[in-house]
């Protein structure tokens, strides 16, 4: 589906012509549902870190504090209980850290290991911040659109042939309750269809169940295990 296809089909279920055209239209309907949409794939894109978001970004310290393109123009937010690693270390840094844990520790010119980091201005600190070592985390993107449907992706909407890179059945039940609320109708019962759908799809495509680490050669087994039998 694209932008036009979920104004239409949406314009079906709430009884209203289906316009030709979205970005282009002149009529104050087809406006509304396009900034009501808008609305509804950003708050979806807040409300769960979809895979499909999901961005592995890995960079070379500059030294600067704090790194001055770090994090990028579209970045949202980390993951939840996200992790900041130095690959060039192979450790973990700690953080975020607190103001004050970071004045403590920058003021008397410490030397933490691992690194510390925390957010400055907007943007990513390391204390100690080596030049030339390698640093990688993972963020959920803004950009929740496929421009045109290919792989240029956009916070906003910009062309009709634009696409929504989680399910965009979620847009359009979204959608539907959004209006009748604008328009001072009952909308419980789609807010409701609309929260089940969402549940759904985001229990999809959550992780089936968390991976145990703890073996870390193939073969290895636990200190406590005996393997011998019991009989009695």
């Amino acid at each position: 589906m694209s932008l036009l296809t979920i104004i239409q089909n949406v314009c079906a279920e709430i009884d209203l012509d289906p316009p030709t055209a979205v970005m282009s239209s002149a009529d104050p309907q087809v406006t509304q549902l396009r900034i009501l949409s808008s609305r509804a794939g950003r708050d979806l894109m807040r409300e769960h870190d979809w895979s499909t978001l999901m961005v592995q970004r890995q960079f070379t310290a500059t030294g600067a504090i704090p790194e001055p393109t770090e994090p990028p123009s579209d970045w949202n937010r980390f993951l939840d209980n996200a992790k900041i690693w130095n690959n060039s270390r192979l450790w973990q840094l700690n953080g975020p850290v607190d103001g004050q844990t970071w004045q403590r520790e920058t003021i008397i010119n410490s030397n933490p290991v691992p690194q510390l980091w925390r957010r400055i201005n907007g943007k990513l600190a390391i204390y100690p911040n080596d030049a030339g070592e390698i640093l990688s985390y993972e963020y959920v993107s803004a950009n929740w659109i496929a421009v045109n449907g290919g792989t240029t992706y956009a916070a906003t909407w910009a062309n009709d042939t634009d696409m929504a890179r989680f399910p965009e059945e979620l847009l359009e039940l979204s959608l539907i309750w959004r209006w009748k609320r604008a328009k001072g109708l009952d909308y419980g019962e789609e807010l409701e269809s609309f929260e089940r759908a969402k549940e759904s799809a985001v229990g999809s495509d959550r992780a089936a169940a968390p991976t145990d680490l703890s073996m870390p050669n193939r073969g290895q087994v636990p200190e406590n295990y005996w393997s011998g039998t019991i009989s009695t």
